[in-house]
C-alpha cells in the first residue's frame, strides 16, 4: 500500500521489511499441502475505475454503498459507490494521500485518514460534504470506529501513535504512543480493546480504549500489516508480509496465542473476514496481484482470484456476497462468490466488524 516517507514525500508500495524472518520457532504452521479443493467458486464480477491510486475501502452498514479512498499527492478523494449498479455516484475532495476509511455504525458519517497531511476528514453521507478536519498523528493509516459510534481511532505510522477522537465533538481526547510503526487496527465487538499492527516489531499492540493505555503486546511470527477480528471477538486474522513471503496468522484473543500460520502468496496487504464468518479475503500486491480466499473452518485456501496489479485493502459486503478490493492501478475489483444465491447487499451475517467500522 502507499505510504508517505517522512522526507521527501513520495509514493511507495509497502510490501514488507527486508530481511525479516517469516516464521518463528513455536508458532504452529499450516502446510500448503493441506489446502483443500474449493466448494465455492469466486470470480471478478466488476471492475470500477477511479481517478488516481486507490487505497482504502469500507462498506456502509446497510450494504448499499462502498467508500473508496484514492487520488494523487495534492488531490485526495473519496468515491461513493453504489453496490447495486457498481458505479461511482459521487467523488468528494479530502486531504492528501488518503488511505484508511471507516463508516459510523449508523452509516451517517465516513472518516478518512489522510496520510499525506496528518489529518482526519469527517464526511456527512447525507450531504456528501466534509464537515470537519481533525489533526492527528504523523502519517495516519488505519481508521476504525467503536461499535457504539462514540470514538474513532487512528493509527499513525511515522510517530507510532494511536489517536482517539470523540465523535460527538470531533476533538482529540487521547494520543497514545504504541511504539514502532503503527499500521492498521481492529476493535473488539464490545468496544473495549483495540489491536494495532506494526511491521517493525513482530507484535500487535493491545490498547484499553476507555483508559487509553497500552496493556500488552501479542507476539507474531512475522511482520503484521493488516488485521481483522471476528464478531464474537475471539479470533484475530492478521496479514503478515516481508519482502519475500506472506502469511495469515490466526490469534486466539482469550489467550493471546497464535493458533495457526497459513502461508499465502507474496505481497499480502489487506485482509477482511466476511460477515458470515466462513471466509477470509486477503488482497495481494505485486508480484501476486490477486485475492486469496481462505476457508475459516478448514483453514484451507478456497480460491486465488487475479485482479488489477497492486491490490491494497479489502472490504466485504454485509451479506458476504462480494469483496471490494482496491488497486493502485486506479481500480476497484469486485470479487463475488458465484456458486450460491445471496440476499440483498445489506443482509447481515455474523463474522467481522472490520468491514463496516474500519480497516
Amino acid at each position: 500500500m502507499r505510504y508517505r516517507p517522512p522526507t521527501p514525500v513520495q509514493r511507495c508500495l509497502l510490501r514488507g521489511v527486508a530481511g525479516t524472518a517469516i516464521l518463528a520457532v513455536g508458532f504452529p504452521l499450516a502446510s500448503p499441502a493441506a489446502f483443500a479443493a474449493p466448494n465455492d467458486t469466486f470470480a471478478v464480477t466488476a471492475t470500477i475505475p477511479v481517478t488516481g491510486t486507490a487505497e482504502g475501502i469500507a462498506i456502509s452498514p446497510d450494504g448499499t454503498r462502498a467508500f473508496a479512498t484514492h487520488g494523487e499527492e495534492s488531490a485526495g478523494q473519496l468515491s461513493v459507490i453504489d453496490t447495486t449498479s457498481r458505479t461511482v455516484l459521487r467523488t468528494i475532495a479530502v486531504g492528501n494521500f488518503p488511505v484508511g476509511v471507516a463508516v459510523s455504525p449508523d452509516g451517517r458519517i465516513v472518516y478518512v485518514g489522510n496520510n499525506g497531511d496528518d489529518t482526519l476528514s469527517v464526511i456527512d453521507t447525507a450531504t456528501n460534504t466534509v464537515t470537519a478536519t481533525v489533526s492527528v498523528g504523523d502519517g495516519p493509516l488505519g481508521v476504525a470506529v467503536t461499535p457504539n459510534g462514540s470514538k474513532v481511532l487512528i493509527a499513525s505510522q511515522f510517530d507510532g501513535h494511536l489517536t482517539i477522537i470523540d465523535t460527538a465533538t470531533n476533538t482529540v481526547t487521547h494520543t497514545l504512543a504504541v511504539g514502532g510503526t503503527a499500521m492498521f487496527l481492529a476493535i473488539t465487538p464490545d468496544g473495549r480493546t483495540a489491536y494495532i499492527t506494526g511491521i517493525d516489531g513482530h507484535s500487535i499492540a493491545v490498547v484499553d480504549i476507555a483508559t487509553a493505555t497500552l496493556t500488552g503486546r501479542l507476539p507474531t511470527p512475522s511482520a503484521p500489516v493488516t488485521i481483522d477480528i471476528t464478531d464474537n471477538g475471539r479470533t484475530l486474522y492478521v496479514a503478515e508480509s516481508t519482502d519475500r513471503s506472506s502469511q495469515v496468522t490466526i490469534i486466539d484473543t482469550a489467550t493471546g496465542s497464535v493458533t495457526a500460520t497459513i502461508p499465502v502468496a507474496e505481497g499480502a496487504t489487506g485482509i477482511d473476514v466476511a460477515p458470515d464468518g466462513h471466509t477470509v479475503y486477503i488482497a495481494h500486491s505485486t508480484p501476486t496481484n490477486a485475492v486469496t480466499v481462505l476457508d475459516t473452518a478448514t483453514r484451507a485456501i478456497s480460491a486465488t482470484v487475479p485482479i488489477t496489479a497492486n491490490g491494497q485493502l479489502v472490504a466485504v459486503t454485509p451479506n458476504s456476497a462480494d469483496a471490494y478490493v482496491t488497486s493502485q492501478f486506479d481500480t476497484i475489483s469486485v470479487i463475488s462468490n458465484t456458486s450460491a444465491p445471496t440476499g440483498p447487499p445489506g443482509t447481515p451475517g455474523s463474522g467481522s466488524l472490520g468491514t463496516i467500522f474500519g480497516s
